[in-house]
């Protein structure tokens, strides 16, 4: 008992100072977003496409692959933020996507191991605060987006089907490359099959409520346009296409095609051997995992700030296996990629475009080899919820 009360006092000073590193981190953002509102800050391109969407005026610019590249319902979406201005405005929107971000590693640290809630999310928070600090500086659509797939998760590992289908489509509403772990959900989950079809007709439905349906048509169809030109960047990304564009191979797009799609059968298919093989909440967090690498290395305009969706997945399993104690190399390791993922803050001229892509397919290969592995017993750790097989 003693022994109990005194890991308990260590674990609540591990998540106080866990707490402590997330606030001091957003303070920091905070701080600089007011004396530096015009830098690294991509609130300026979403608060003009939601005045011009209440305007009625065009969301894009079809003539470059930069601005804005979202959907309609971004713009609608970012509305109450837009509202409140500079910097207020951008700083909620800040706030809003970290308490997300850290609720859903908090509540896929309690379906792990409700036990030990407390450390498991606090080595996960050690291991995933500096990754985020990017995302989280330039307010990107990221860490919502990566929010939104960690909660999306915890719902399926719960059964709670529309709540599931509820983040991911709204996720789609914000930045529509969720729509991976949207077509691998409606593929493996059969109970999210109908219910997303039917949620993504009520999105695309929405904008007509707000605007007149000429508008709208347009500005669907000008997205179109916008989508096709971005997705033909004339310039190195942090994908496997940027990787190669850095040694000098610049992959054809056509050929980037076939390759987008043979790695798209692949990740269905170890999706499928991992809800067979494991049982929850492994079987559906090796699915995000597998989701998240396939957008990293595949997105043809995957950017650094891109990867803050791939660290939950390094963090968690890291947290894990410092819990269980028998594969320290392993977790060691994933807190190499961790720190791997921040080469932007300390060498960002030097890691531009290949260091990320480079952690993303080391990362592959251990989330494959982890998979085929001898299943949960290898992860005493975890408490399972939930039946094995097909959903």
């Amino acid at each position: 008992m003693v022994e109990r009360a005194g890991q308990d006092n260590r674990d609540k000073y591990l998540i106080q100072f866990a707490w402590i590193l997330w606030g001091m981190m957003f303070a920091l953002v905070a701080a600089e977003v007011i004396r530096h509102p015009d830098i690294s800050n991509e609130c300026l391109v979403y608060a003009p496409a939601t005045s011009n969407w209440w305007a009625g005026r065009d969301l894009y610019d079809t003539t470059t692959i930069d601005g804005y590249l979202y959907l309609p319902q971004a713009a609608i979406i970012y509305t109450p933020f837009a509202i409140l201005g500079h910097p207020v405005g951008d700083l909620i929107w800040r706030f809003v996507g970290l308490t997300l971000f850290c609720h859903g590693l908090w509540r896929i640290s309690k379906l792990l191991c409700p036990d030990h809630l407390l450390r498991i999310f606090a080595l996960a928070s050690f291991v995933a605060l500096l990754p985020t600090f990017n995302a989280l500086r330039n307010a990107q659509a990221n860490l919502p987006i990566a929010a939104f797939m960690l909660h999306a998760t915890a719902d399926v590992i719960q059964k709670r089907w529309w709540r599931a289908t509820t983040w991911l489509v709204v996720g789609f509403g914000l930045k529509p490359i969720i729509l991976v772990m949207i077509l691998l959900a409606g593929a493996l989950y059969r109970p999210m099959s109908w219910r997303l079809i039917l949620a993504l007709v009520i999105l695309a439905l929405a904008p007509f409520a707000t605007r007149e349906f000429h508008y709208v048509l347009t500005q669907y169809r000008q997205f179109q346009i916008k989508t096709t030109i971005s997705a033909q960047p004339d310039r190195a990304f942090s994908d496997l296409r940027g990787l190669f564009w850095v040694v000098g191979w610049v992959i054809p797009m056509s050929l980037f095609l076939w390759m987008q799609l043979i790695a798209a059968a692949a990740t269905l298919a170890f999706s499928w051997i991992a809800l067979r093989r494991w049982t929850e909440p492994a079987a559906s967090l090796f699915v995000l995992a597998l989701s998240a690498c396939y957008l990293m290395l595949f997105n043809p305009r995957t950017e650094g700030n891109s990867y803050v969706i791939l660290t939950p997945m390094i963090a968690l399993p890291a947290a894990l296996l410092f819990l269980d104690g028998r594969r320290p190399t392993a977790a060691w390791t994933l807190v190499a990629i961790s720190i791997w993922l921040t080469g932007n803050l300390w060498a960002y001229d030097l890691t531009l475009h290949w260091m990320k892509p480079l952690a993303g397919i080391l990362f592959t290969i251990l989330v494959i080899r982890e998979l085929l592995r001898k299943t949960i017993q290898d992860w005493p750790s975890v408490q399972t919820v939930g039946k094995q097989g097909p959903r």
